[in-house]
Parts: C-alpha cells; structure tokens; sequence
C-alpha cells in the first residue's frame, strides 16, 4: 500500500508560507514590494498590535482588473515571468508568484483593486485562503489589502512570535530598509493610528537618509560613485567618527532590493583599515545597479541573498570606490562638548587638510519637507564642487602652543585646530612604516655601532618569528650569542629614538594580544604597533619648530584625521563656533 500522498492545496499553502511569511514583518515587505511593482509612488502601511492583528497596505499604482484580482491568490500566478529567461532578467521585486497565497493560507484577507481601464473596482474576502466572497465597489486606481488575525489557522506559527515591541521593531527595520531604497516614493508606517514615519517623495537618498537617521548623520556621510557599462554603484559611506559597534547601519541594494552580503561589508570595512577603533563598524548607504543577467536573485526564500556573475570583480571595485573618497575627503570633527555625541552623530569639519566636502552647516531642527528639499541640494552641490575644491590650495595651520606637553593649538583662516601630538605622529609613522615596507627601494639607515638588545626567551621567538617583516621595515637584526641580538639598521626616518624600547614594546604589544593567532602573519598589526611605540610620546615637550614640523608632515600624508587606532588626531574649533560660545551669534 502507499504511503506517499500528495498534499492538499491548503497544505502545500501553509508550508510555503513557512518560508515567506515569518513574523508580521515578513507580509509587510511582500506586499509593500508588489505596490513598488505596480509602480506606486505613495504607500501607506498601517498596522496593530506590531501587525498581529491587522496589516493594511495602501498603494496608488496600476491596480488589479477584475480577472486579475481573481488570480492572483492563485499559487505560481504572476504578471512579472512568463519563461524560463525571464528569470535571468528580474526587474521586479516579486517574480515567484507566492507571497499573495502564502498569506492568505494563514490569514483572513480582503483585497480591493481598480486599475485605470475599468468603470469600478473589485473588492474579495478570501479566508485561509479560500475566497468567499467578491464586490463590485468604488475605488481610486491603486490597490488596498488588509490581513487581518495572522497565522489564526496556525496556533504553533502564532506561539513564536515576540513580544509587541520586537515585532515592531522588525517592522520599521524593514520599512526604513524600503524607504532607504525608494526615495522617490512617498512612503507612511502608522502604528495604533499613531504615526510611526513618514517619508516625503525625494529626488535624491541624502534627504531620505536625513529624513531616516537624522540630519547630524546625513552631514556626516560621503558620496561615494563608481560608473560603468554593466555596473554602477552609488550610496554613501559615513565619516570614520560616525562608525557603530554594530553592522545594524550597513545597507546594500542590488537592483533596489534589500540584500544582506558579509563579504562585502567586510570589503569596506577593510577599506577603513587604520581609520576605525577596535570593534567599531562603518556605516553605509549602497546601491549596486547591475545587469540583472550578472545577478541571481532566486537563491533565498525571501531574497536577501544573491548571487553575482563575478563576485571578485564587484568586490574589487566597491573597495577602491571606497578607499578613493575615504582619501580624499576632508575628515576633521568639530570640537562639540558633547563628544560622545558626536562620535555616534556628528559631521567632521571641513578644515586645512585634503578639500573634501565641506559641512552645509545646517542647523539641528526636525526636518520640514522644504528643509529636506535645500539640504539635498547643499549635499548634491559637494558632489559637483569636490574635484575644483580638491585643487583649491587649502590655508596652512601655523602652531601657537603646546597644552600640557601633549596638544598642539594651531591656526588658521577658519579658526583654531588642536592636534593631538602623539596620534598624529603615530599616523605619520605608519605611513612611512607602510611605504618602507612596500618599497622595493628601502631607506635604510646603517648604525656606526650595532645597538645591542637582550631578549628574554619569549620575546627571542618572537623577534625569530617575526625577523623578516622586521628586516622589509629597515631593522636588520641577528642574533649576537645566546640572548643578545645586534641591530645593525633602522629606518631612514628614525632620529633619536631608543631603539631597544621601540623593539621591546612592539613585543611587548605582540604579547599582550588578546588574540596571538589575529596577530601572527598580520603586516599592518605590526607596523600599527611600531608607529605607536615610536611616535612621539604624549607628554613630551616640543619646541614651536618641532609642533610646526609635525603640522608639515601631517600636511604630506594620505589619512591624517586618525591615528592608525582609528583615534581622531584633530579637531576643529572654527571662528563662528567661538562666536557662538562667546554670545555674539
């Protein structure tokens, strides 16, 4: 006897739903996702109880006919495919045909539809995904549906959703991941008939990043382009200082669709080498436009994983996009008070070093749309001004004093600078470590007298386990007999320095690594730890010529703004900020 049956439409309905609609949030971005397919540019998305209860989603795009309207519960039924390469050139969120059905199996439903052609519109009542009844009503153009008592027929499904304030709070994840990727469409999320967001239409994402995050992030976040024939990437990237301790803040879109891609954001993060402090994350805003030939999108459930033709060669592109304007941007912060607030929200100044894009300067109130409007602008302008700014010779800084042997104040035209004297020294050191390093021809400064060093037997096997990278930065070192070790050279720019102490500390560095095995093989680690141990020391006094020396070199190197740590080495103090201070604005 048989014991292999196939499963009941209801059935088959309710495990595909098992996939698509997880939490309430899930049904909000399917049905969101078909009203950006119907070209809607107003949604409205209200929910109860975090969408427990009830999920209404209005749009005004094309809308349903009658016949249409009957279909498109039906499994597999779709207007976005009709062959097998249409899978190869997906422009549409949806294409499988299963969100509609796989809602209603667990759901009570009423979708009501008019599209431009028809005199009315059609309204039906599908219940568990059967449809009971079905309406001739009046109607604008667009479409209207309502979900009512989620996962009812599935007490199991209900038993696992969170508490009121999680489910919410997937909600607006998802909303924000959809606005962020449709500026241009006007999109509203109601709560309990209270006003959760909304986001006016835009031309552009840096007032819908303003509109999402703020204005202090919006101003802290760099454009970032890249133009091709098959591939175009745009977006923007946030200023060191704006860095978080989570990826939450990290968005790729690939053809408007929300994806998640670890190798990619690790890409950028690289791309950061040097300018973040330890565990912190950058935070990004990136459209991928592509052929949709080159991208698989049919590999998840819920699509937030693809597939790219040649990963490498995207890969490869989004990290010079990034580390290009990351070098070339202006990243110095504002001195505020407040400076914890400002690391997580604040906009560096546009000061002396490397042009960039200066701050717009706008003010900290909630955004009207008319705001939104003129700040787009002012962000659009850096876009266009940065390649003649970057030629504009920017003023000198000029030193005044040194504070506590430690902070270097400077001047200039815009106002005050304060540098903190050991992280820009140690920036300074690491990119004269890393061009030594890379430089098949080493500046390499020979002793009159070997420099003798005594290792304990850790640090000998250290140093031997390490004794080529240390030979590519200018030391050659050999071991003397037993636990002496001779230096023989420097590099070219060690003057004065203690030799011994600078070694000894990198191993002592290498020592205290919580975690040896990051350590082992890794360049940068070392040279990090050499630019620190022998960058000038906070606390020692420096003559003015010496401060100003120091402002010169800063003046010569790629990334000045931080340390190697990810530290900022300078702030800005500019003259309307002391107006301000002082009561003359």
């Amino acid at each position: 006897m048989s014991i292999i049956k196939l499963l009941p439409e209801n059935l088959v309905n309710q495990i595909a739903a098992g996939e698509v609609v997880e939490r309430p949030a899930s049904v909000g971005k399917e049905l969101v996702e078909n009203s950006i397919d119907a070209g809607a540019d107003r949604i409205v998305v209200e929910v109860k109880d975090a969408g427990k209860t009830f999920i209404k989603v209005f749009d005004n795009g094309r809308g349903m006919s009658r016949e249409d309207l009957m279909m498109c519960t039906q499994r597999h039924a779709t207007s976005k495919i009709s062959s097998e390469s249409d899978l190869w050139k997906i422009n549409t969120m949806g294409f499988r045909g299963e969100a509609l059905p796989s809602i209603a199996s667990v759901s009570n439903m009423i979708i009501k539809s008019k599209n431009a052609e028809d005199i009315s519109g059609t309204a039906i009542n599908i219940k568990g995904g059967n449809t009971v009844s079905r309406d001739d009503i009046g109607i604008p153009v667009g479409t209207i549906i309502e979900v009512y008592d989620l996962f009812f027929n599935t007490p199991a499904r209900q038993k696992f959703l969170k508490k009121e304030t999680t489910e919410l709070g997937h909600i607006t994840t998802m909303f924000d991941n959809i606005a962020l990727a449709n500026p241009h469409i006007a999109l509203k999320l109601i709560h309990n008939e209270k006003v959760i967001s909304d986001f006016p239409k835009s031309t552009d994402l840096i007032s819908r990043i303003a509109d999402i995050f703020g204005k202090n992030t919006a101003e802290a976040m760099l454009p970032i382009f890249y133009g091709g024939s098959e591939l175009q990437i745009d977006g923007f990237i946030g200023k060191p200082l704006l860095s978080r301790s989570t990826s939450q803040h990290q968005y790729f879109f690939v053809n408007g669709r929300y994806i998640q891609h670890h190798l990619f954001a690790h890409t950028i993060k690289s791309a950061y080498h040097s300018m973040l402090m330890e565990n912190k994350k950058p935070v990004f805003i990136i459209n991928i436009k592509i052929n949709p030939a080159m991208v698989d999108v049919n590999v998840h459930p819920r699509k937030i994983e693809v597939r790219f033709a040649d990963q490498q060669a995207l890969n490869s592109v989004l990290y010079s996009a990034t580390k290009t304007v990351l070098e070339k941007s202006n990243l110095i912060p504002k001195a505020f008070i407040e400076t914890q607030r400002y690391i997580s929200d604040s906009l560096p100044k546009s000061i002396s070093f490397g042009g960039g894009y200066p701050s717009s300067g706008i003010s900290r109130e909630n955004f009207s749309a008319q705001d939104s409007i003129n700040f787009s602008k002012d962000i659009l302008m850096q876009r266009e001004q940065n390649s003649a700014a970057m030629i504009q010779k920017e003023p000198v800084l000029k030193s005044i004093v040194q504070i506590s042997d430690s902070y270097i104040v400077a001047k200039n035209d815009e106002g005050l600078v304060l540098i903190d004297q050991h992280a820009a020294h140690e920036r300074v050191r690491y990119e004269e470590l890393m061009t030594q390093f890379s430089s098949a021809d080493k500046k390499i400064q020979p002793l009159l007298v070997p420099s003798q060093i005594e290792f304990t037997s850790t640090e000998i096997a250290q140093v031997e386990t390490n004794i080529d990278v240390f030979k590519n930065l200018g030391f050659e070192i050999e071991n003397f007999g037993g636990n002496t070790f001779n230096v023989y050279s420097v590099p070219s720019f060690f003057s004065g320095e203690d030799i011994e102490q600078v070694i000894k500390g990198v191993l002592d560095d290498i020592e205290n690594e919580k975690n040896p095995s990051r350590f082992q093989g890794n360049i940068e680690t070392i040279i990090t730890y050499m630019a620190c141990r022998s960058a000038i020391k906070f606390g020692q006094k420096l003559s003015l010529d010496e401060m100003q020396s120091l402002i010169m070199q800063m003046e010569k190197v790629k990334m000045p703004y931080t340390c190697p740590h990810g530290r900022p080495t300078m702030i800005s103090l500019t003259l309307s900020e002391l107006s301000k201070m002082f009561g003359r604005k």
